[in-house]
């Protein structure tokens, strides 16, 4: 390809481009909702020990919508509500708050035979407010003991509990708010799956990866997050063979599909956390799992920089992300000096060779600014 729209490009940010360039305004929303959502596991070993008394064990604190949380595991049952027949489990918030904190939380056993889909005996969604100074609030009859002995999680005398928390709060969107790296980003809607599964419920079909990997799932579950298993589903096969993607990018497309949220390591701005974002959101788009595409997206954009938004405008185009697209077209246009280096970059080299109209495209808005 021709480098002459690369030429002309630093031409004008050379000459012509100011080092801040005010974006278009719109009228902005006086309030939006935040989503905030997490999980944590408590895994309690050596739990035929756990044969009397009031045991209680507590998980270690973890972090969800900007409060400490911990799980609280009575193996004999809380003394206070239950006669020992059953586990008690709940969710305690450990964090000070003026006000109480409204969550709604599910709690599961982990089977270890299949850690990404094999929740069993479900409790929840519910929700509850907290504070600091109570116990709780949670199942205080989670699991009969007879049917923890049965179920099969009790794996090397080892179990292991998972809660998910999940927090929405509404932000005021002040008048004065900059054009930030905070406006900057995709938005993502909330999610709408509410409760597909009651714990009865199997799995009645296979996913294959490759030749030798095997997911237990539930059909009904892939077809309400995606038209393209739907079909799969609908044909009547018991099993979806998944070609041209890594095990561990289906194993986090599974645990989306099944909790509507990502795993915690999702939450950190590694390379590794950014990686997968960029694999998920082709494996997102390929089966029209629009919401999880979005999430990849925002994550995306929160962590563009110089050298690595040409890569991510290389992406959004390819697979029609049009948020992406204006977020990376918007840090790429505000700043002069910035454009410079970024047109010298390998991303930039390999969004010219892939993509020369979205060049053009943003020559075309340098000119508009002139």
């Amino acid at each position: 390809m021709s480098i002459y729209p690369s030429a002309l490009l630093d031409f004008f940010s050379r000459n012509f481009l100011t080092k801040s360039m005010p974006a278009a305004t719109a009228p902005k929303p006086s309030s939006y909702d935040v989503i905030h959502a997490g999980e944590h596991t408590l895994k309690v070993a050596g739990h035929s020990m756990l044969k009397e008394g009031d045991t209680m064990l507590t998980s270690g604190p973890f972090s969800v919508g900007g409060h400490d949380w911990a799980i609280a595991y009575f193996p004999n049952g809380d003394s206070r509500i239950d006669d020992g027949q059953f586990t008690s489990v709940f969710l305690k918030l450990l964090s000070a708050s003026e006000d109480e904190v409204t969550a709604t939380y599910t709690f599961s056993l982990q089977d270890p035979a299949s850690p990404v889909t094999g929740e069993k005996n479900k409790r929840g969604p519910a929700t509850a407010k907290f504070s600091s100074n109570q116990l709780g609030w949670g199942i205080p009859k989670f699991v009969s003991k007879a049917d923890l002995a049965a179920s099969g999680c009790l794996k090397d005398d080892c179990l292991v509990i998972k809660c998910t928390v999940k927090i929405v709060t509404t932000k005021l969107m002040k008048d004065n708010e900059d054009d930030g790296n905070d406006d900057n980003s995709v938005v993502v809607p909330p999610s709408d799956l509410h409760s597909l599964l009651d714990s009865e419920l199997k799995p009645d079909m296979t996913v294959k990866i490759g030749w030798f990997k095997r997911f237990k799932v539930h059909g009904r579950v892939l077809a309400a997050q995606s038209p393209v298993f739907r079909a799969l589903v609908e044909s009547k096969r018991n099993y979806i063979r998944v070609d041209d993607m890594d095990v561990n990018v289906f194993e986090v497309l599974l645990h989306y599909v099944y909790n509507e949220t990502l795993p915690d390591f999702m939450e950190e701005t590694t390379e590794h956390a950014l990686n997968m974002a960029r694999h998920l959101l082709v494996a997102a788009d390929r089966y029209e799992i629009g919401r999880l595409k979005l999430i990849c997206e925002s994550k995306l954009s929160k962590a563009i920089d110089v050298n690595t938004v040409g890569l991510t405008l290389d992406l959004a185009e390819k697979h029609s992300c049009q948020q992406l697209k204006a977020c990376c077209l918007k840090y790429m246009l505000r700043d002069g000096d910035r454009l410079r280096t970024i047109v010298k970059t390998e991303g930039f080299e390999q969004l010219k060779q892939n993509r020369p109209h979205v060049v053009y495209d943003i020559l075309s808005k340098v000119i508009d600014k002139l």
